[in-house]
C-alpha cells in the first residue's frame, strides 16, 4: 500500500508541476507538499529519524542544518498554515537548480519542476524492499473498519472514470448512496 501511495503522490506532484493555473504559474504548493510527504516517508524507511525529511540529504546533497531548515519552511509551514516561510519562494521553472541557497547557506528558493524529477529519479532507484511500513498499535482504531466492496474516491478526477462510484450529496447531512 506504501508504494502505491508514494506512486500517487508523485503522479499528483508531477500533474501539479505541468498544469499551467489560469492565473499562471503551476501548483507549487501542494507540489512541494505532496514531495515532502514522500521524502518523508522514504526517510523513514532509509532509517532516518522520524519526521526528519533526512533523505533529502542524499536527494539533494543538503546538509542537516538546510534539511532542517527545509522541513521548517517548506513542509511544516505549507502543511499546518497554508503557507510558506517568508522571505523563502517557490519557482515554477521548469529547469534550473532545485535550490537557490541564500548568502548564509540558507535554501531560500525550491524550482518545483526539478525538485519533482529528483523526488522521481531518488523514488525510482530506491530499495522497494526496504519499504516496510510501521505504526504505533495504540493509535489504531479499536474496531477495525468494515470491508466493503466499493472503491471511495475522493478525487473529481475520477469522477468521469468511475461515474458508478461518485455521486454527490445532496446537502450536509446526506451521505453518498452505497
Amino acid at each position: 500500500m506504501s508504494i502505491e501511495a508514494i506512486e500517487e503522490y508523485l503522479v499528483i506532484a508531477e500533474y501539479c508541476v505541468t498544469t499551467s493555473k489560469a492565473s499562471g504559474g503551476v501548483y507549487g504548493y501542494p507540489a512541494v507538499l505532496l514531495l515532502c510527504c514522500v521524502v518523508d516517508a522514504l526517510s523513514n524507511y532509509a532509517g532516518h529519524p522520524e519526521n526528519s525529511l533526512g533523505e533529502l540529504q542524499s536527494i539533494l546533497s543538503l546538509t542537516p542544518k538546510q534539511a532542517k531548515d527545509f522541513k521548517h519552511w517548506y513542509r511544516n509551514l505549507p502543511a499546518h498554515q497554508a503557507i510558506i516561510m517568508p522571505g523563502t519562494q517557490l519557482w515554477p521553472d521548469p529547469d534550473g537548480s532545485v535550490i537557490e541557497f541564500g548568502s548564509q547557506g540558507e535554501p531560500t528558493v525550491i524550482r518545483v519542476g526539478p525538485f519533482c524529477r529528483a523526488v522521481r529519479e531518488w523514488w525510482n532507484r530506491f530499495d522497494k524492499g526496504s519499504v516496510k511500513p510501521k505504526f504505533h498499535e495504540a493509535q489504531a482504531p479499536d474496531e477495525v473498519a468494515a470491508a466493503t466492496s466499493k472503491i471511495f474516491i475522493t478525487s473529481h478526477l475520477h469522477r468521469e472514470e468511475f461515474p458508478e462510484y461518485w455521486r454527490p450529496c445532496t446537502n450536509k447531512t446526506s451521505k453518498p448512496e452505497p
